[in-house]
């Protein structure tokens, strides 16, 4: 009877460390099973995280193009001589041109280049606008270009402007900074019966002439 007792007992515990073998088999499997799940999950999560961003980059990128190409067809805007006139990128700008830039801004952002009429042109983030710097291969600047809205337009200009031609729309307001001058330059784009001209004021409103 004890035998019996001792034999009833054995298969009892063998049993019970097999099913405990089984349980942390499976344990061990699930826990696999949950590690590969979440490093499927973790790549996936990456992948899509980095589309987003490129997606992001390239759309930031398409932005600041746009607004660039935006902010030249303003500022050049009726003085190209024909349809292929027009800026053209550059990367090797006299060292004069560059120290020059440099010393009148230096702290512009997100700065390109271009030639455009014998002259270099940096186009660049000047803090809340967007501006255009021409100089002379010499290093001598010839303007600074600026497109602003209509409610930046001082009053004397606005003023001098509607008492002539009560009738002129502006359109594409450019204010032109020229060296050792004073008084900023403002260049209307005015539409006159479907011919479009382009006005020139000082900042006490005088009408003045300038070109190019």
């Amino acid at each position: 009877m004890k035998k019996l007792l001792l034999i009833v007992a054995a298969f009892i515990v063998s049993l019970s460390i097999s099913a405990q073998g089984k349980s942390g088999e499976k344990g061990k499997n699930k826990d696999k099973k949950n590690v590969s799940v979440n490093q499927n999950k973790k790549n996936s999560d990456g992948k899509q995280k980095d589309k987003v961003d490129k997606d992001d980059k390239e759309d930031k990128e398409n932005k600041v193009d746009k607004q660039k190409k935006d902010h030249e067809s303003k500022v050049w805007d009726g003085t190209h001589k024909d349809d292929n006139d027009g800026p053209k990128a550059s990367k090797n700008q006299p060292a004069k041109v560059r120290a020059a830039f440099q010393r009148d801004y230096p702290n512009a952002q997100n700065v390109t280049w271009s030639k455009y009429r014998g002259d270099w042109t940096a186009t660049f983030r000047n803090g809340l606008f967007m501006s255009t710097a021409v100089y002379h291969a010499n290093g001598d600047r010839r303007d600074t270009r600026t497109p602003i809205a209509r409610k930046d337009l001082p009053g004397t200009v606005f003023d001098s402007i509607f008492k002539r031609r009560p009738e002129t729309r502006l359109d594409d307001i450019i204010r032109i900074q020229v060296p050792n001058v004073v008084k900023d330059i403002f260049r209307v784009k005015d539409i006159v019966e479907g011919k479009t001209q382009y006005l020139f004021f000082n900042s006490d409103g005088t009408k003045v002439q300038y070109s190019y």
